[in-house]
């Protein structure tokens, strides 16, 4: 299948890429960037034309969007009117109403639409997945979700309000939540209350939330652009508590443990890199006319959370979704 990338960033060059040469069949065409003279390397390397303008791009099927936030919705939506497949990086949009026009108009030109979650394909998120569907830990009452790392890059977009859309909360808290989505796809979170840190920043470094699905589960949120990198979740029911722990880094990695008492149980998963395994997806949600791991109706999904907790935060109230 033929791709395109708009964007030439880190995460581009060192996961997306290196993924797309062990899909077989799978080859790089066009690169959309403002700057032309950084993709020279790329454009040599894999045989792909350069574009500055994303709606002069040719001989594409598929495209993935890795620019900052602020351009996913503009760009999702050219590459739908011209009919061409889109892989969005998260967060999908900066709010819910731009997420719904995203979906909308992919659905009107008849595109898949997927959001890059590349957590739902680590083979310890789908091993605990299968864990939780089996009623390993009884009725669940409590979740502890959360996501944390060091963020030198003060000078970076992510630190722009106006490209990135918020902070933490966006870049990590999106993960955290699609995480849970993936796992209790059933469930709907009904009310959010939160609380962020700016700590003088444009956007949030540290952010909490307590949410209450419909079913009565409680989830604690936690993420933070100033503490050590850490990925945790313990999923605690009436029989048992479930520990799953490292599972969103972009490195392939996970521990996921099961304690009943004073009893604790190791499990092991293996699968493929993760983002040889989004690529695939996408390839075969676009053969198969099917919607892709997380589609853009999950990324809205996802979206209509990040919207409440940052409005709970701001006007400090508990907001109903």
């Amino acid at each position: 299948m033929r791709w395109g990338i708009v964007g030439t960033g880190r995460i581009v060059r060192d996961r997306f890429l290196p993924a797309l040469e062990q899909v077989p069949g799978a080859k790089l065409t066009a690169i959309v960037t403002t700057n032309p003279e950084r993709a020279k390397d790329l454009s040599e390397r894999y045989g792909a034309r350069i574009y500055s303008n994303l709606e002069a791009v040719e001989d594409v099927d598929v495209i993935y969007i890795a620019t900052p936030n602020k351009f996913h919705k503009e760009q999702t939506i050219i590459c739908a009117k011209m009919g061409i497949h889109v892989l969005c990086e998260k967060p999908m949009a900066l709010s819910v109403k731009e997420a719904e026009e995203m979906v909308e108009e992919c659905k009107r030109n008849k595109v898949i639409l997927g959001i890059a979650n590349m957590g739902r394909f680590n083979p310890f998120n789908i091993g605990a997945k299968k864990l939780l569907e089996e009623n390993i830990v009884g009725k669940i009452g409590i979740i502890k979700a959360s996501f944390s790392f060091v963020n030198n890059e003060r000078n970076a977009w992510r630190y722009s309000l106006d490209l990135a859309g918020g902070g933490a909360i966006m870049d990590i808290g999106v993960h955290v939540i699609n995480t849970l989505h993936f796992w209790f796809p059933n469930n709907k979170v009904e009310e959010i209350v939160a609380i962020n840190e700016h700590y003088g920043y444009e956007v949030e470094q540290n952010a909490g939330a307590v949410v209450r699905f419909d079913n009565g589960m409680m989830a604690l949120l936690d993420v933070s652009y100033d503490t050590m990198l850490s990925v945790s979740f313990e999923i605690r029911g009436d029989e048992g508590i479930l520990y799953i722990l490292d599972t969103l880094y972009q490195e392939y990695d996970g521990k996921v443990i099961l304690r009943r008492f004073n009893n604790y149980t190791f499990y092991n998963f293996y699968g493929e890199n993760q983002y040889v395994a989004e690529i695939k997806d996408t390839e075969e949600a676009i053969k198969e006319g099917r919607e892709p791991a997380t589609s853009g109706t999950d990324g809205l999904k996802d979206m209509r959370v990040i919207e409440g907790w940052y409005e709970s935060a701001k006007e400090k109230k508990l907001v109903y979704l």
